[in-house]
């Protein structure tokens, strides 16, 4: 199993970010690890769609959780691996933590933590920065 984990602070709102978020057409605008990313139907729980990064195949993605404002799960499936990102935001007086936990888990997680998870790992603190100044820029 591999975790990989950061939080930023921001004084954008959670619902700066909630709306970022949500727009997942518009995922590569702050991830710059992603081609482009789809999803099938309103933002919420049960919700399928697509992430194609950069150099990669195609990833079938699920919505597995969605407390809007609060956090959201979404779940990829690579051979015999899961990949689970849960997306937080907390609210601290004029602050809002921002936190993505990437956990790969599975019979070959440690293979694609090993192929993909260093790429991940590295990256991770550079997206977060991007969408929270995408987030606070929209004030």
């Amino acid at each position: 199993m591999l975790i990989i984990e950061h939080t930023v602070e921001t004084s954008a709102s959670p619902a700066a970010i909630w709306e970022i978020w949500q727009d997942v057409i518009g995922w590569n605008t702050w991830d710059h690890g992603i081609e482009y990313s789809t999803i099938n139907g309103p933002f919420e729980t049960g919700a399928t769609g697509t992430i194609k990064p950069k150099g990669g195949p195609l990833v079938h993605t699920k919505l597995t959780q969605v407390e809007p404002l609060k956090r959201f799960v979404d779940e990829a499936k690579l051979p015999l691996t899961r990949i689970l990102v849960t997306h937080t935001l907390k609210k601290s007086g004029a602050k809002t933590f921002v936190t993505h936990r990437i956990e790969m888990q599975g019979l070959l997680a440690f293979f694609f933590a090993f192929v993909i998870g260093r790429n991940m790992k590295k990256n991770l603190p550079q997206e977060m920065a991007s969408l929270v100044k995408k987030a606070e820029a929209a004030r």
